[in-house]
């Protein structure tokens, strides 16, 4: 990710529709898949400005890592215990209840070395819970400036974590009902060849109040309805 993201996401990720839904999508999961929610051990793995680790703290001990110095910088000045490591180098003893990893295994060369860690690291009956970008058709300017490698359909994303040896407990497109904007955005942003920017440069009061109110929608979906597609797919895996 270029490094100038980092401090985007840091300033920007409390109110900013995306990652602000996407921390109570990630709420809502816990509560519903883990049933005792009090002294959990969570790994979040891709930490990023810091924000879901500080959260997590509600439900027990949090470890996050990142690769990148500049998240681990931005996460220990929000007073969480931060560790420089990328997921497939992060070879410490396990027992997590819950790892949780947005956004991150489209960063890995080798993805499904990442997501035999995740498996490693859980204890026996420990979920994982996973973020990727789907589909190539929404590719644009933020996989570039993001140094993403890939985009994910839900059939290649549900092998890869059975051929791991996890059992699936759910799976979903999701950012279903503002995909038809964000395709045509992007797809205009790469015809126009914009400057590398990432999307939240483009962000503003109201298009952010708009963003919570339709993306908000499917917080309250999800995990109850399967969308048949979206700009993102999220995934809910057992040990």
């Amino acid at each position: 990710m270029e490094t100038f993201f980092y401090n985007e996401i840091y300033n920007n990720e409390k109110e900013h529709w995306w990652y602000s839904t996407r921390r109570k999508i990630v709420h809502k999961l816990i509560r519903k898949y883990l049933p005792e929610e009090k002294g959990l051990k969570i790994l979040d793995v891709g930490c990023g400005g810091g924000l879901l680790s500080q959260e997590l703290h509600r439900y027990g001990q949090v470890v996050c890592i990142d690769p990148a110095e500049e998240a681990i910088n931005f996460a220990r000045a929000r007073g969480v215990n931060a560790e420089k490591f990328s997921i497939i180098d992060y070879k410490k003893e396990g027992g997590f209840d819950c790892v949780v990893a947005l956004d991150v295994l489209e960063h890995c060369n080798d993805d499904l070395s990442a997501i035999k860690n995740i498996y490693n690291l859980l204890k026996p009956g420990g979920i994982a819970i996973i973020f990727v970008p789907a589909l190539n058709c929404f590719w644009g300017e933020q996989d570039v400036v993001s140094h993403h490698k890939r985009r994910y359909t839900a059939k290649e994303l549900l092998n890869k974590f059975k051929n791991a040896g996890f059992k699936p407990i759910t799976q979903s497109y999701f950012n279903f009902f503002l995909s038809p904007v964000i395709y045509a955005s992007r797809k205009l942003r790469n015809i126009i060849k914009t400057s590398s920017k990432s999307e939240l440069a483009y962000n503003n009061f109201i298009l952010n109040k708009i963003g919570k109110i339709i993306f908000g929608l499917e917080y309250f979906l999800i995990p109850r309805i399967r969308f048949p597609f979206g700009v993102s797919l999220l995934g809910v895996y057992k040990k």
